[in-house]
């Protein structure tokens, strides 16, 4: 079966303001941790051990032209708190939301011949999946 992805259909949006102007890449979700970890005892046995941590970040990219830096810089500065959204429209697609978020650190920026993208950290306390 052919599905065809739109990324226009995809949307971040920081307290409640709509992410605009995505670099390369529109965002990478992940787990600090692993959720379960496994023990070997000395005979062989197994012991699966569940992992409490469902922190996490969300890491976005954006065109350093994007007039959503300068407030991203500001929320880290200082240290704004807020709720994360992510939503597609795509098939198969679906929700994410967070609350109690924060901007890691002011991001770094690069100046070159090409228009550097601008890399944002979310941290994520409660890091549930996309539904």
């Amino acid at each position: 079966m052919l599905k065809t992805y739109d990324p226009t259909k995809v949307n971040v949006t920081f307290n409640n303001r709509q992410l605009r102007m995505f670099g390369d890449s529109l965002f990478t979700l992940a787990r600090d941790e692993d959720g379960v970890t496994m023990k070997k005892g000395t005979k062989g046995d197994t012991l699966y051990i569940v992992n409490a941590n469902k922190a996490g970040k969300l890491t976005i990219t954006l065109q350093q032209e994007s007039p959503d830096i300068s407030y991203l810089e500001e929320c880290a500065d200082k240290n704004t708190m807020g709720n994360l959204a992510i939503t597609d429209a795509n098939d198969g697609g679906g929700m994410f939301f967070a609350e109690n978020c924060v901007v890691s650190k002011l991001p770094d920026r690069a100046r070159g011949k090409d228009g550097a993208d601008v890399t944002i950290i979310f941290l994520i306390p409660d890091l549930q999946p996309f539904s």
